[in-house]
């Protein structure tokens, strides 16, 4: 017997479970935990390096290689990207959601450090950059006015946006 035949021979006993359904919803749905603006975005550290006159392919095996080898080993990482192209490469570690920017990007930074002394001796010191979206700007404006100079139509708009 099917649930669909149980309900229609007994409809008493179908009004008890979706009416059990119903209230256990309410209940659930009174504790649940809601965040206004949750986390989505991994912590994301990007490195860049620079080694004047090397090819792409030497780029690779000398810089890319013993910086991915040691940035690895970080935990909490999540995705290891690099690119390569002439004189300078470029390496984006993406953390797990419960990873704090800060403490990654001190990780990777303490990890570059010591591969360094594996480097060639010409590279140029390795630029380390956190990615952070809730820093960026939320609104970006660029007035422009056919009558008049961009300075007074900047000047005009940052008036009105101070005023509101």
């Amino acid at each position: 017997m099917t649930l669909a035949e149980l309900c229609v021979k007994r409809p008493v006993f179908a009004v008890m479970l979706i009416s059990f359904l119903v209230v256990l919803g309410v209940f659930s749905f009174r504790d649940l935990g809601v965040d206004l603006f949750p986390k989505a975005d991994p912590a994301t550290v990007t490195i860049n390096v620079r080694l004047p006159g090397a090819t792409s392919e030497e780029v690779t095996t000398q810089v890319v290689l013993p910086l991915e080898e040691s940035v690895s080993t970080i935990s909490g990482l999540d995705e290891l990207n690099s690119q390569a192209s002439e004189g300078s490469a470029r390496i984006t570690c993406k953390f797990l959601l419960e990873r704090e920017i800060e403490s990654a990007a001190q990780d990777v930074r303490e990890k570059v450090a010591g591969a360094i002394r594996n480097l060639p001796p010409n590279i140029l010191p390795p630029i380390i950059q956190k990615a952070d979206p809730d820093s960026d700007p939320v609104f970006a404006r660029q007035p422009r006015s056919p009558t008049s100079k961009s300075n007074e139509c900047l000047k005009r708009s940052t008036e009105l946006a101070k005023s509101a």
